[in-house]
C-alpha cells in the first residue's frame, strides 16, 4: 500500500471549504497528505478547518479568489510558507446555474470562464515551479459529464469545462518530462451545495430522474471521490497522465 501513502506530500485543493472539495481533502488526508483547502467564504473555511482538525488532519485554510492571479499566487505562497512544498493541486473551485444562452450577458460568459477555466490555467502555472522543485506532482482538474453531454441553458458551463478538459490533455503533454501528471474527472450528479440531492433546496425532479437512468441506481456523494483522489493523488498513478475520467454512477451511459 505504500504507492498510496502521501506522507510528507502537501495538497491544495482550490474549493476545499465544502461539498466535493471537501471530500476530496478528506481523502488526501487520511493517506498521509498535509492540506491547504482554498475558498472565497471565510465562514465555510472555519467550519471545514475545524471538521479536519477535529479529525486529526494538519490542514491550512486560505481564503482567495482564484480568478485573482494575485490571489493564486499568494495561496500558493502561504503553502509553502507553512508547509515547505507542493506536490498535489486539485482544481475544483467552480460556479454553476443555467441561462439561456439567448438571454446570457456577456458578463456571465466572462464570469464563468473566469472562475470555472481561467482559475485552472493561473493555479497550474502558479504551483508549476514548486512541483519542479521537488522533482514532480499531481494536478487533479475536476470538471463535469456535461462535457460528454449537452443542455441548452449550459452552454457557458460546458465551454469553461471543455476547456479545461482539453487544457489538461496539453498540460500533460507539456509537463510530462517534469515528471508532473495531469488528470481530469467528470463528475455526474453529486450531493452538494452547488447541486442539492437531498432536503429542502432539493433540485426538483432531475435528482429522481438521473438516479432513475444512472447504473447505480444513486446520486453521488463527496466520499464516492476520495479513492479516485487518493489514486490520482498518489504514485499508484505515476503512468496515467492526461486521461479524462467519467466518475457519475454510469448516470452517462444512459443519456
Amino acid at each position: 500500500m505504500n504507492t498510496f501513502d502521501l506522507t510528507g506530500k502537501v495538497a491544495i485543493i482550490t474549493g476545499g471549504n465544502g461539498g466535493l472539495g471537501l471530500g476530496m481533502a478528506r481523502g488526501l488526508a487520511k493517506i498521509g497528505a498535509k492540506v491547504a483547502i482554498v475558498g472565497r467564504k471565510q465562514e465555510k473555511l472555519d467550519k471545514a478547518e475545524a471538521e479536519l482538525k477535529a479529525e486529526g488532519y494538519e490542514v491550512l485554510p486560505i481564503q482567495a479568489d482564484v480568478s485573482s492571479e494575485d490571489d493564486v499566487n499568494r495561496m500558493v505562497a502561504e503553502t509553502v510558507e507553512r508547509f515547505g512544498r507542493v506536490d498535489i493541486l486539485v482544481n475544483n473551485a467552480a460556479i454553476s446555474w443555467g441561462v439561456p444562452t439567448a438571454e446570457m450577458s456577456l458578463e456571465t460568459w466572462n464570469k464563468f470562464i473566469s472562475i470555472n477555466l481561467t482559475s485552472c490555467f493561473l493555479c497550474c502555472k502558479a504551483v508549476y515551479p514548486e512541483m519542479v522543485k521537488v522533482g514532480g506532482g499531481k494536478i487533479i482538474n475536476v470538471s463535469s459529464i456535461i462535457t460528454k453531454l449537452g443542455f441548452g441553458k449550459l452552454v457557458h458551463y460546458a465551454a469553461a469545462k471543455g476547456g479545461m478538459d482539453h487544457m489538461s490533455q496539453s498540460l500533460a503533454r507539456g509537463w510530462g518530462k517534469e515528471n508532473i501528471q495531469v488528470n481530469v474527472i467528470l463528475p455526474g450528479l453529486v450531493d452538494t451545495e452547488m447541486m442539492p440531492c437531498t432536503g429542502p433546496d432539493k433540485i426538483g425532479g432531475i435528482v429522481d430522474y438521473a438516479i432513475k437512468k444512472s447504473a447505480c441506481n444513486r446520486f453521488g456523494v463527496p466520499a464516492d471521490f476520495e479513492g479516485l483522489t487518493q489514486l490520482l493523488a498518489s504514485p499508484a498513478s505515476n503512468f496515467i497522465t492526461g486521461s479524462i475520467i467519467v466518475a457519475d454512477g454510469g448516470l452517462s451511459l444512459a443519456m
